[in-house]
Parts: C-alpha cells; structure tokens; sequence
C-alpha cells in the first residue's frame, strides 16, 4: 500500500511524510519525529533530482534517519547545558536544605508550620516553643524536616 503511494506521488511522497512528521514533532514530547521528518525531507529533495526506485529511497530514508538520529543526538549533547547555575529550581524543598528560621508557631505532635520568605511550609521534627530556631535537614513536596538549633549552636 504505501508502496503504491510512494510510486503514485513520486518526490512528494517523501515531502509530505517529512511535513508530516515535522508536525508530529510539535505535537509530541522530546524529539522523536524530527530526525525521521529531516530524513524524509532530504530523500524527497534528492528525488526531485535523482530518479531513485521505490526500493532505493526506502534503504536511503532508513540510512538518513539512522545518520540523522545519530548527528542529531551528538549535536544535542553538545549545545545541552551538563550543569546548571540553580540546580534546585524545581525541587523548592531541597533547596531550603540547611537553612535555619525561628518558628511563629510551636511545633506540636511533630507538625507545625513555618515561615519562609513569603510562603508557610509544613514542617515535622521535635516538639518545640514559638521562637525556637529550627534548621531544615530535608524535605519532600511541600513538607521540611526540621531539627531544633541549640541556642549555643550557630547553624
């Protein structure tokens, strides 16, 4: 069947298949569709100039896109950033690690809330009064672990 088409539309065909999967591309995560859409995409140009069989542009679309896959992913590893200067941004909790801040309300039955900058965060660790200092130790979510800070104890 797609031989039929492939034959019926000529250099077109591949032009079409390679709009197509461009636009699967867009509309899907990552980048699974774009190197098979840029293979398709040359095939289809080369066969405006060159009269390949049937057969012949299959084998060179499977060549192109394995090269393309290939040089896409060595390009992309490249350009890719390994670090980042906020390598917490996205996990706020983690972030807090180490901080110390003195709690507005006690902690009771191991739960309480606190404070930070201009949002409260749930919290577990000791019982302890209003006041005390407390260091976050860790965190999932929304909710720190916390440690109470002796009063001789700087952080």
């Amino acid at each position: 069947m797609i031989a039929h088409w492939m034959v019926v539309l000529g250099p077109w065909f591949w032009v079409v298949l390679g709009v197509i999967l461009l636009v699967l591309e867009i509309l899907a995560p990552g980048t699974m569709f774009l190197w098979f859409g840029v293979a398709a995409l040359i095939v289809g140009g080369l066969s405006f100039v060159i009269d390949f069989g049937w057969q012949s542009a299959l084998i060179l679309f499977a060549v192109l896109s394995l090269l393309s896959v290939i040089v896409g992913r060595f390009i992309l590893s490249k350009t890719a950033k390994s670090g980042t200067d906020k390598p917490l941004l996205n996990d706020r909790a983690q972030a807090l690690v180490g901080d110390v801040y003195q709690l507005d309300e006690p902690i009771v039955n191991g739960h309480g809330r606190v404070k930070v900058r201009d949002s409260y965060w749930r919290i577990s660790g000791p019982d302890c009064p209003a006041g005390s200092r407390i260091k976050v130790i860790g965190g999932e979510g929304t909710e720190l672990e916390v440690v109470l800070v002796e009063p001789d104890s700087q952080g």
